[in-house]
């Protein structure tokens, strides 16, 4: 019921957008140039109505109980029911509108849509599709064939699948999508040339027999096997010269001689790798770090220790996938000059192509009144640094900055090379004495603090009772760590076991929480019993699940049955009591080994 409720939303606020706009999209069909451009124009709106019902019903799954129950394919095959069912309900829309302009689209429009919606599903569903259900087939048995050595065989599934999902994908497309042989003699020998260059003469070319302005390479060619197959839109016939023509072809026909495809598929499995190790490394340096510095307070933070891991993951990811994108960005560089410096296409004729093949089709009337709106930064900064193709501008200027410094096809500064950069400018004085300056503040700081810390360790472990009342400079220390990791000095006071010198430390601010924990830590049930009734209602309920949790993990039994008794344990976190039971009961020995 919330999903026809939000999908009659969108249908209402779709309509009322029509009826606002009504004249203008009138004009814009009876003005339009040709069948062509009045397809254009009706394909827009069929699309925008699309998207707007898709995204109402994923924020009504969103909202719902079942929410995030669905997956990637079961998203696909919503997208692919609301489009033929869509399709069933602008007709009647259609009908409407031909009843008040005296136009015919429907028949026209109903087949350059077939068309568009097989060659869009072609290119963009069509391989995310294969891929899950390969995936989703050989995925189960990688834990039970490969055992421990689990993550191996990920990897070899990664590989299989994505080399399957290619080939697929290409014997597919060659009967969804509307194609032909090319025939006309004048684009067969510029094609022919080309493949010539590259020596892959026969290598499979088909014209796309719908209105799309681009050309791509799908396939693989491993040793002997080849299916790489160019599609070619009927666009590039009608919109560029044959000396453009010439250089989009061989544009993309420098991928195929630079094996991008074979690369990206390589790029992929370098970037799961990367997540994966990186991930386990990093976190375990978060945890390893916190357990460190945090000592006992550990189990009071695994919230923020979590957050912390949580958000180096998103971090690195983001990293991985920014040098993914940067790498997928340095091959279409080096298709550009590869073309123009090897194969030989003009670099003008390439620079007015991709200018006519990337400008937006002449928009109708109701599109041009509407005010655009401008990208914001964030959606500046993901078109910079996560699209597949650099803006043209600066395509251009790689050309001709390589043609002007007589430098290879391939020169590119990958971030890695940025990275070294940078360190080497770290080396410049000006920057590395400041930098070793402070290095050398913050060495000596911790040494003296860690010398100062040992020599207090040392005296209250040496010292009598009286010596160390005595001792004024121990006020001021007793709660720092005397290394800069580790329990904090009071813990060596407790050690002493003398209630004179810990009734000393609390009145001058020894942390009362920490003072029950070492207790807890050398298992005297004396001093908890003096100290702990004391103090327990100054208590957070951090502190006594810390003291709680010292004493099971340290097997303390009459500790942790005194604490356990406590009035503060009826009103503890359920997690809390969870985890000290567990711990208890796991280090508590069977009766056997007690003998």
């Amino acid at each position: 019921m919330l999903y026809a409720l939000f999908l009659i939303l969108a249908i209402a606020y779709n309509w009322r957008k029509f009826l606002r706009e009504r004249s203008v999209f009138y004009t814009s069909l009876i003005e339009a140039k040709g069948t062509a451009h009045r397809e254009m124009i009706l394909s827009h709106h069929f699309y925008i109505f699309i998207f707007e019902s898709f995204f109402s019903l994923i924020v009504a799954h969103l909202i719902s109980e079942r929410a995030m129950s669905i997956g990637f394919l079961g998203l696909g095959a919503v997208y692919i029911t609301l489009i033929i069912a869509g399709i069933f309900l602008y007709q009647s829309f259609i009908r409407y509108v031909e009843k008040n302009t005296g136009l015919t689209l429907w028949g026209s429009f109903k087949s350059h849509l077939i068309k568009e919606l097989r060659v869009n599903f072609a290119i963009v569903l069509l391989p995310m599709l294969i891929y899950s259900l390969i995936n989703w087939t050989f995925q189960d048995g990688v834990y039970e064939e490969w055992g421990n050595l689990w993550f191996i065989g990920m990897l070899f599934n990664l590989i299989f699948v994505s080399v399957l999902t290619i080939v697929c994908s290409v014997v597919i497309m060659l009967r969804l999508i509307p194609n032909r042989e090319i025939i006309e003699p004048e684009y067969l020998d510029l094609i022919n040339k080309r493949l010539s260059q590259i020596q892959m003469p026969n290598m499979r070319i088909r014209w796309i027999e719908t209105d799309i302005k681009n050309a791509f390479v799908v396939g693989l060619k491993i040793l002997s096997f080849s299916n790489q197959t160019m599609f070619i839109g009927r666009n590039l016939r009608t919109t560029l010269t044959l000396e453009e023509f010439d250089a989009v072809i061989a544009h993309e026909l420098a991928h195929v001689a630079n094996r991008h495809i074979h690369k990206r598929v390589i790029d992929l499995l370098k970037n799961f790798v990367s997540i994966i190790f990186g991930t386990l490394v990093l976190t375990s340096m978060i945890i390893g770090l916190a357990a460190l510095y945090l000592g006992e307070d550990l189990h009071i933070h695994t919230g923020a220790v979590t957050f912390a891991c949580f958000s180096v993951f998103i971090g690195w990811m983001i990293f991985n996938y920014y040098l993914l994108f940067d790498t997928i960005r340095s091959h279409e560089y080096e298709a550009d000059a590869y073309a123009v410096m090897e194969l030989g296409a003009s670099l003008e004729a390439f620079k007015t192509a991709l200018q006519k093949l990337t400008s937006p089709e002449e928009l109708p009337e109701y599109l041009k009144a509407r005010k655009p709106k401008e990208k914001s930064a964030l959606g500046s900064w993901l078109a910079k640094y996560f699209s597949t193709h650099p803006d043209l501008e600066s395509r251009f200027r790689s050309v001709e900055y390589k043609i002007l410094r007589g430098l290879p096809f391939n020169y590119y500064v990958s971030p890695a090379q940025k990275v070294r950069k940078f360190f080497r400018h770290l080396l410049d004085w000006k920057v590395s004495v400041p930098l070793a300056s402070s290095f050398v503040m913050l060495t000596v700081w911790g040494m003296m603090h860690i010398k100062s810390g040992m020599e207090a360790v040392a005296f209250i472990q040496s010292s009598s009772t009286e010596a160390i009342l005595k001792k004024k400079k121990l006020i001021s220390m007793i709660n720092s760590r005397p290394q800069l990791v580790g329990p904090s000095l009071m813990a060596y006071v407790i050690k002493k076991r003398d209630p004179r010198l810990i009734d000393h430390f609390i009145k001058h601010g020894a942390d009362k929480g920490k003072v029950l924990v070492y207790i807890s830590q050398i298992k005297d049930f004396d001093l908890l019993q003096k100290y702990y009734p004391l103090y327990q209602d100054k208590l957070t309920e951090d502190e006594y699940f810390l003291i709680l949790r010292k004493s099971a993990q340290m097997d303390f039994t009459e500790g942790y049955r005194y604490l356990v008794n406590a009035r503060q344990f009826e009103n503890l976190n359920r997690d809390y009591k969870e985890d000290v039971t567990r711990l208890y009961k796991g280090n508590r020995l069977p009766a056997s080994e007690n003998k």
